[in-house]
């Protein structure tokens, strides 16, 4: 439940500043209405009072949460703190007066405001001045005491206010630092991985292989790219050709050694690493992908369509020079089209040979 109030506006906006702002109001909500009853019952103020504060503070972060759903995310923050502030202004001088010292819970904003508004200084000034000037108004507010005058009442209202300022920063410096990883790890994947198929994209197989290629004793390098995959786009749509991509990634995946890299390298072209394996390893592994593909037809709007592919091998024991590799292994798989598709070819160093899938 709590994840999914964090992820409200996520998809539609800044992920990490929309958790954020989320984050606030679900820490900071619970802690202002407790603070409220709980200065309610020392100062005694009156029910429709009491009901009216609450009823502002629901109201005004339920806004938030709207705005970042409608993608209106700098808006969301600023209103939020906005309306932290304005509730903390009145609450101080209005309701509980400034003996309650609640006017100390505007120091939590100084920290809120530079994570939240990391990257837009101007934003971020804008609220640091609203929250000076709150504090001016509250200081100025006529006839009234800067501190409760009995020593009691002040050690209870001010161990009150402190406790919740720490609890409120801690909780938001400990989520920020776990939202700020997650950020970061979210980050990461999206650099390496294709979003669509969710398999690894060139540049990262690449960064893998250049890694490992010392300790490898061979290579065997498999292109290949959807028959007629633009039919497919022409007679069903684009959303149906991601659809058929997907298809045919899932098939691969069911065969596919656990040892082996599988890569998207655009379009409708994969491409399959397999380091240390042997070469008639390569070339069954080359012909179980493609009669699976071909064996498996994809459903689509309640009908069977039948999808093949075809597939360029290339194998080296010596080199392993991937750039070199991925040009053999592109020059077989257009072999294989030109032998009528929905079959392999496997380039060796000596030769050249068409398999029958």
């Amino acid at each position: 439940m709590l994840n999914k109030i964090l992820n409200i506006g996520t998809r539609k906006g800044k992920r990490h500043a929309v958790r954020m702002t989320n984050l606030f109001i679900v820490i900071g909500l619970p802690l202002l209405m407790l603070n409220v009853a709980v200065q309610a019952s020392e100062y005694q103020i009156n029910v429709a009072e009491f009901w009216l504060v609450n009823a502002m503070v629901i109201v005004g972060y339920c806004i938030t949460l709207l705005l970042n759903w409608l993608n209106q995310n700098d808006l969301a923050r600023a209103w939020m703190l906005t309306v932290f502030v304005l509730d903390v202004t009145l609450a101080s001088t209005r309701w509980f007066g400034i003996e309650s010292l609640i006017f100390f819970h505007l120091i939590v904003l100084y920290p809120v405001a530079f994570l939240l508004w990391q990257d837009k200084p101007s934003i971020r000034n804008a609220i640091l001045v609203l929250i000076s000037v709150a504090f001016l108004a509250i200081f100025y507010w006529p006839n009234a005491p800067m501190f409760p005058s009995d020593l009691e009442q002040q050690q209870s209202s001010m161990a009150l206010v402190f406790i919740n300022c720490a609890i409120l920063l801690s909780l938001v410096a400990k989520l920020f630092s776990i939202d700020t990883q997650r950020a970061h790890q979210h980050l990461a994947k999206q650099a390496r991985i294709d979003s669509l198929t969710n398999v690894l994209n060139r540049r990262e197989l690449e960064r893998q292989l250049k890694l490992e290629n010392e300790s490898v004793f061979s290579m065997a390098v498999m292109l290949f790219d959807i028959d007629k995959f633009k039919a497919i786009n022409d007679h069903f749509g684009h959303h149906a050709g991601d659809q058929a991509l997907k298809h045919v990634v899932a098939c691969v995946r069911q065969v596919l050694p656990e040892e082996a890299k599988f890569a998207r390298f655009g379009g409708d072209e994969f491409c399959i690493l397999w380091p240390n394996c042997k070469r008639q390893q390569a070339q069954t592994l080359a012909r179980k992908i493609v009669r699976h593909v071909a064996n498996n037809a994809w459903l689509h709007q309640q009908h069977n369509t039948a999808i093949s592919i075809s597939m360029g091998v290339a194998f080296e024991t010596q080199r392993k020079d991937l750039s070199r590799l991925l040009i053999d292994a592109d020059n077989a798989m257009y072999a294989a089209k030109r032998n009528g598709r929905n079959t392999f070819v496997a380039f060796w160093t000596d030769q050249t040979q068409a398999m029958p899938a």
